[in-house]
């Protein structure tokens, strides 16, 4: 399938824009910023492919993946049996080949470059089921409710310290209905997760898998399923742990090597989910807290042993999912780490 593929299109992705970026056997071909509507996109593409000889069997779309922002563009290849990979960031990043631009047609550009370069790493992405769909809106809705009431909370906190008394009164008077309600949407939208999990035989056997390793709740296991597409998308914990931000990149030039950081191309709120599951697990008694208290009591910074942990974290879940069992604290998995 992918031996005929010989024009990439690359895409840069903002709320209102796409920055687009034809590359074919000659080189770019052609380079545009449209808006992102389905109107701009159809009509973009009707004419390029008449302009430039590319087809939609012979071409890859790419693009890195922007939350809602894809949607347009990703509901409209679909229908036309595009075939996309969505690329997470931190792979870009990663890539040596390929250094950030500064702008956001150097950005479409780069991305349709890579993709002619790293065909042997194509996962064509796969449209998730209508399951799914609503499962990440019911993530984006209790995301939205749990920074609502941090803030309100916030508020509150704070006036006791600087306000007078009075003001207080007031402020916590409405405050405290609006933290309330957050807190009620918040179990509201948990509970639906778990009926929408439940009453589906596949999201229910991984949520078992996933939720069977220590310390991961519902919350880390419906933002995997959906993150993963089921784990169709990713199917390797190397790749997910990449997605996520918890492994590090060498940063070296010439003899000069700095020491390894973290990338800031990942998913920030799954990147936390697993910071949280990391913490947690060192505070009670454990195989994990036994290594951090080691590799810490080895010379070893704290949070690069945290990151470990989120590392190890990840390994078990896809070893679990991998193998179709529950975790088991005394099996050795294949995919330990040191």
């Amino acid at each position: 399938m992918m031996a005929q593929i010989k024009y990439f299109i690359g895409t840069d992705i903002s709320k209102d824009w796409l920055d687009m970026c034809i590359y074919g056997p000659q080189g770019v071909l052609h380079k545009q910023q449209i808006k992102n509507k389905p109107a701009a996109i159809n009509s973009w593409i009707r004419q390029t492919c008449k302009s430039f000889g590319y087809t939609i069997d012979s071409s890859l779309f790419a693009m890195e993946y922007t939350g809602i922002y894809n949607h347009h563009l990703l509901h409209i290849l679909v229908e036309l049996s595009a075939k996309i990979w969505v690329i997470p960031g931190a792979q870009i990043t990663e890539s040596k080949g390929l250094d950030r631009g500064k702008s956001d047609e150097q950005d479409a550009q780069r991305i349709a470059i890579y993709a002619s370069k790293n065909l042997e790493q194509v996962r064509l992405w796969n449209q998730p089921r209508e399951v799914i769909l609503q499962l990440r809106t019911l993530l984006m809705l209790r995301d939205k409710y749990k920074s609502t009431q941090h803030q309100y909370e916030t508020t509150l906190n704070e006036s006791k310290t600087f306000n007078t008394s009075t003001t207080h009164t007031l402020i916590a008077s409405h405050c405290k209905v609006a933290i309330e309600l957050a807190q009620k949407e918040i179990i509201k939208l948990e509970k639906e997760m778990k009926s929408l999990i439940s009453s589906d035989e596949r999201l229910a056997e991984l949520d078992g898998y996933i939720q069977s390793v220590d310390q991961v709740g519902l919350i880390t296991s419906v933002s995997m399923i959906v993150t993963t597409n089921e784990f169709i998308n990713i199917t390797e914990a190397k790749k997910y742990a990449c997605y996520s931000g918890v492994v590090p990149f060498m940063n070296a030039s010439g003899k000069l090597k700095k020491r390894e950081r973290i990338s800031h191309k990942a998913n920030k709120n799954i990147k936390k989910l697993f910071h949280l599951l990391a913490v947690g697990s060192i505070r009670f008694k454990g195989d994990l807290k036994d290594y951090y208290d080691r590799k810490v009591a080895e010379g070893k910074p704290k949070m690069s042993v945290l990151n470990a942990i989120r590392n190890k974290i990840i390994l078990r879940i896809f070893a679990c999912v991998n193998a179709r069992k529950y975790y088991q604290k005394n099996y050795q998995y294949d995919l330990a780490v040191s």
